[in-house]
């Protein structure tokens, strides 16, 4: 049996998490305050949210971790649900995507941790704790790029396996629909975005048509495969859809902690990857203007649209989730291998 925590902020992290899961050969029991994704196969636990502190004390720890508010009910509800799971369970590892206070509770428990790693400044106390205590650190992006920043030595701990995309690779033959743009949004940020008001400019301007990527999970994918170019903001996930779907993009660093998605925006810029950035340094609030000249604008979508999507098969190539899930069964072999050994 192997655990998975799933953070529940936006929905990249949980839709890795069914890809991941779907390649693992053993049973995956995961744990998030989100409902499970469609296609779960193993038990999957709700978790109470921890935000029920108001306002929240040292939820830091001095510094050393990110959200453990004291007096937190649904801090110390959901710590338990899993300490009584492991207690039951002996899992022979846990997955965490991602979650400081979670991989080291699992440690402490004497559970190997398989931490996913996220692009970005991640040099912070918490952050080097967590990355220290993993027995294998996942990176989704490809050997190629380095967006991760961090104080830990991870050496050979680290396994760059490409983007993981909830969707297969573009079959060929699919036409595409002239001059069409696509819009794929995320859920991750605070009202409305850079991505938003670059959809709205196209609109005021009359620009391509722009279509939001909306539907269940089959439609969307169709929509990405058939687009000539989609805008997008620089969250992994986005980015490995747009990628499977071997289609030019325009891309905008959105603002996110730890420089997530800038850190993103310059792997891609400085890559052969079929894309445009801008801006690579976003670093806008929702109340700043983007500035962007409509002519600008255009000039960017011609140059995505003249860029071979094909160029997208080194970022995803339909097999990092079976690279990942063969880092995950290595450790979980070697944590079942040492127990039975005792």
């Amino acid at each position: 049996m192997i655990g998975y925590y799933v953070h529940h902020h936006g929905a990249g992290h949980l839709h890795r998490a069914a890809a991941l899961a779907a390649a693992v050969d053993d049973e995956v029991a995961g744990f998030s305050s989100l409902d499970a994704p469609a296609g779960w196969t193993g038990p999957w636990t709700v978790l109470p949210l921890d935000t029920d502190a108001s306002p929240p004390e040292d939820a830091s720890a001095n510094g050393r971790l990110h959200w453990v508010p004291l007096g937190s009910v649904g801090l110390a509800d959901r710590m338990a649900t899993i300490a009584q799971w492991i207690a039951r369970e002996r899992p022979s590892c846990f997955v965490i995507d991602v979650s400081v206070e979670v991989a080291l509770l699992c440690r402490l428990l004497g559970v190997p941790v398989v931490v996913v790693a996220q692009p970005g400044a991640r040099t912070d106390p918490a952050h080097t704790l967590v990355y220290d205590i993993a027995a294998a650190v996942i990176a989704p992006w490809p050997p190629s790029v380095s967006p991760l920043r961090t104080a830990a030595e991870l050496g050979e701990r680290l396994h760059t396996v490409g983007a993981i995309s909830r969707t297969p690779v573009r079959p060929p033959g699919i036409p595409r629909r002239d001059g069409s743009i696509v819009i794929l949004q995320g859920r991750g940020g605070r009202g409305p975005s850079s991505v938003d008001r670059v959809s709205a400019k196209l609109r005021e301007a009359g620009i391509g048509d722009p279509v939001p990527a909306t539907g269940s999970e089959r439609e969307i994918a169709d929509l990405l495969r058939s687009a000539q170019v989609v805008i997008a903001h620089c969250g992994q996930n986005a980015i490995a859809e747009i990628a499977a779907a071997r289609t030019p993009a325009v891309l905008i660093a959105e603002d996110r902690p730890h420089g997530e998605q800038s850190a993103m925006a310059r792997a891609i810029d400085a890559s052969d990857m079929p894309a445009t950035v801008f801006p690579v340094d976003a670093g806008l609030d929702h109340d700043v203007d983007l500035g962007l000249d409509l002519d600008d604008l255009a000039r960017t979508i011609e140059r995505a649209r003249g860029l071979d999507g094909d160029l997208w098969s080194g970022w995803v190539d339909g097999e990092a989730a079976a690279r990942a899930a063969a880092v995950i069964q290595r450790v979980a072999a070697s944590s079942a291998s040492g127990r039975h050994g005792r």
